[in-house]
């Protein structure tokens, strides 16, 4: 028996061996939802971009993969190397878990890489300037390293490694790693959250910088070196806007404003998972914007914000301190009669987030079976709008906040299946001077059989979800890296196009996660505030062939455009205020079968001024109770009343790019093959003025 398993364990480290080295075939890139532009691996489980590097004409990705399947587990640094952005191929595994397969001591977690062109590290040889990669290692058990520095059971520290060949093979460096062992204090308690360093060089200081995570505490710590080995922390950023999750993956990096080079602001941009966009699940990027010293960050006063009510606010109800519903004149019926407020999170629920104070309306008193209402006292309406957090079941008709009038509902409100609390608001200036209840009700007994409701207030102005500066509203966009190696100031970027929410288990195979489109950024200056755009950075007129260029005066209900196939770059300008002639919501349908039982909706909304990505019905989403969702984001109208939308549809995930980029949103869809129908829409009205134009995107592995 041990020589069967001897042989057995020798066939699968040659099959893996075999699988690291080859190279992958055309064949395996025609899979159900293989994307056919965004970088994906031949097979396995793919992560966040790594040490993303440019050098002598070839673009480096480097990339947390494992190599031995398709879930998480084993980290390694994969690598793909393309001359443009556009055509990736895959390389051999570049830094392999220490030990894989039998016995891993080292996973290699996330981090960056530089050139060390004036070879302040010492690893050059015979004028070859060294490549250094500075990643976090993670040790499963305690152990005494190579270097002699003690480690414990699931500690990160951060570690460097170094190429003599174009990043092609890496050599770690053992007789001294980790090269920061342990957060400092006070903080080294958090050496199992401790991460993803991020490294550039500043001229101004002639140091290295390399900016480290503590995640749970959301704090971002800045250290300088002469020599890429030796490093001393100079200061600390955070925690500021979302900190509803860790913070990681952080870059900061300088821009200029409107192009104009005596004025330049840094960037930092920091990942958060959870506690991602509003209306999201799971992971999310945030940016601020502020000056960077050499050593210090300093954000600007009005990148920090915390969104919520406006001041001025009249608190309806907050469901604070001890009082029943009876007691504070609310009638109960059903399972309410007799509650009061709950705090938080209920047993054998979800943690709940997002709510203010010590309690909220959570009606999972006894799971999803609970039912009944809860009606507030009679009030008379003097304010502009009705704001409220809410979350819990997606079920306008079952789980919802309404508003009645003369016993007639005139608003309602649910949640979006999320146990996170958003911000909503209904406009009320129609209904001034009449009297009104709000009525809770949850009528459903199982799925998201519940509603979550809190601090239910009366203002001027609507109340806000912007907690945060993020980079992309939708849920599919994390671990952004930017590449160095690049002009001062072009910055490129790549995102892991997967959430920690349901990234485990979305239906692909052999591969599971892509990574987004490229994207270059800048800052412009838009309604008198600076705010990071993105551009697409591909080379598109390679591999698109416009198919449809059409203007309509005016369009009302659907206009159906046919087949337009699985992969498609889309841009449409609409008139908005008023041209929609009473449109409340104008867009495009993709990926659609032909009877649009699947179907994935982009549009914009006149009333709010919002993007929404809708993928309720965009193929399968039974994998993950909180996937069919639809997401928002805040897009103001250009100066000359129109808005444009550039969409980018794959074999799985859509992208949109709103204005001039300033609003992006990313979603994976997974719809069926033969989904390719589109149609144009506008609901409540006409919309006037809209060009479209849509071009099909060959693939890139072929």
């Amino acid at each position: 028996m041990k020589s069967i398993s001897m042989l057995w364990e020798v066939l699968l480290l040659g099959a893996f061996l075999s699988q690291v080295d080859a190279a992958p075939t055309k064949e395996s890139y025609t899979e159900l939802y293989r994307p056919q532009y965004h970088f994906t691996p031949a097979q396995n489980w793919m992560n966040d971009p790594n040490g993303l590097l440019y050098a002598d004409g070839t673009y480096h990705m480097y990339y947390q993969y494992n190599p031995g399947g398709n879930t998480w587990g084993a980290m390694s640094w994969g690598h793909a190397t393309s001359e443009d952005l556009t055509h990736w191929k895959e390389q051999p595994v570049a830094l392999l878990a220490r030990g894989y397969p039998n016995n891993i001591t080292e996973m290699f977690f996330s981090g960056s890489a530089v050139i060390d062109e004036h070879n302040t590290s010492g690893f050059g040889k015979k004028g070859k300037a060294p490549w250094i990669a500075m990643y976090t290692s993670y040790y499963p058990t305690a152990q005494v390293l190579p270097s002699g520095k003690q480690v414990r059971d699931n500690q990160q520290a951060q570690s460097i490694a170094y190429s003599l060949d174009h990043g092609t093979t890496w050599t770690t460096y053992d007789e001294a790693n980790p090269v920061i062992l342990d957060p400092p204090a006070p903080y080294q308690d958090q050496f199992l959250d401790f991460r993803d360093p991020n490294i550039f060089w500043h001229q101004p200081i002639r140091k290295w910088v390399a900016v480290v995570s503590l995640a749970k505490l959301h704090k971002l710590l800045i250290y300088t070196s002469t020599n890429l080995k030796q490093w001393d922390l100079e200061s600390e950023f955070g925690p500021f806007n979302a900190v509803g999750g860790n913070w990681e993956c952080p870059n900061i990096f300088p821009l200029p404003v409107d192009g104009d080079k005596s004025k330049v602001k840094w960037v930092a941009i920091v990942g958060i998972n959870p506690g991602g966009p509003p209306g999201t699940v799971g992971s999310g990027v945030q940016y601020f914007l502020g000056d960077f010293n050499g050593t210090t960050f300093t954000a600007d006063s009005n990148s920090i914000h915390g969104g919520g009510p406006p001041d001025g606010s009249f608190i309806f109800e907050d469901f604070e301190g001890n009082h029943s519903f009876s007691d504070r004149g609310w009638i109960a019926t059903g399972d309410f009669i007799g509650t009061s407020p709950v705090a938080g999170t209920l047993p054998g629920q979800n943690p709940v987030t997002g709510y203010l104070g010590n309690q909220l309306v959570n009606t999972f008193l006894n799971g999803d079976a609970t039912t009944g209402t809860l009606t507030s006292p009679s009030f008379t309406i003097s304010y502009k709008y009705i704001n409220f957090l809410i979350g819990g079941g997606d079920n306008i008709n079952q789980t919802a906040i309404q508003l009645k009038i003369d016993g007639n509902v005139v608003y309602a409100a649910t949640g979006s299946n999320s146990e996170q609390l958003t911000w909503q608001h209904w406009d009320v200036s129609a209904f001034q001077n009449q009297t009104a209840v709000i009525e809770i009700i949850d009528l459903a007994t199982g799925g998201w059989g519940h509603i979550n409701v809190d601090e239910i207030s009366f203002a001027n102005t609507p109340a806000t979800n912007n907690n945060a500066n993020w980079l992309d509203w939708g849920p599919d966009f994390y671990a952004t890296q930017g590449y160095n190696g690049l002009p001062q100031y072009q910055r490129t970027i790549i995102s892991w196009m997967n959430n920690w929410q349901y990234g485990g288990v979305i239906p692909t195979s052999p591969w599971r996660s892509a990574m987004s489109i490229p994207r270059q950024l800048s800052l412009k200056t838009i309604d008198e505030s600076i705010a990071v755009v993105q551009e697409p950075e591909e080379c598109w007129k390679a591999i698109t062939q416009t198919q449809i260029a059409s203007t309509f005066p005016s369009i009302t209900g659907t206009h159906s455009l046919g087949d337009i196939g699985n992969a498609a770059e889309i841009e449409l300008t609409f008139s908005s205020g008023d041209g929609t002639n009473g449109s409340s919501e104008f867009g495009i349908i993709v990926r659609a079968s032909k009877d649009f039982s699947q179907q994935t909706r982009i549009g914009y909304d006149f009333t709010t001024q919002q993007v929404f990505v809708d993928r309720t019905k965009s193929g399968d989403v039974s994998f993950d109770s909180t996937f069919a969702s639809v997401y928002y984001a805040p897009l103001s109208p250009a100066s000359d009343k129109t808005v444009t939308l550039r969409i980018f549809v794959d074999w799985s995930s859509v992208e949109v790019f709103g204005g001039q980029g300033q609003t992006t949103m990313t979603t994976q869809i997974f719809p069926d093959e033969n989904a390719t129908n589109a149609q144009l829409f506008s609901t409540g009205g006409s919309t006037k003025n809209v060009q479209l134009r849509i071009s099909k995107v060959r693939s890139t592995w072929v």
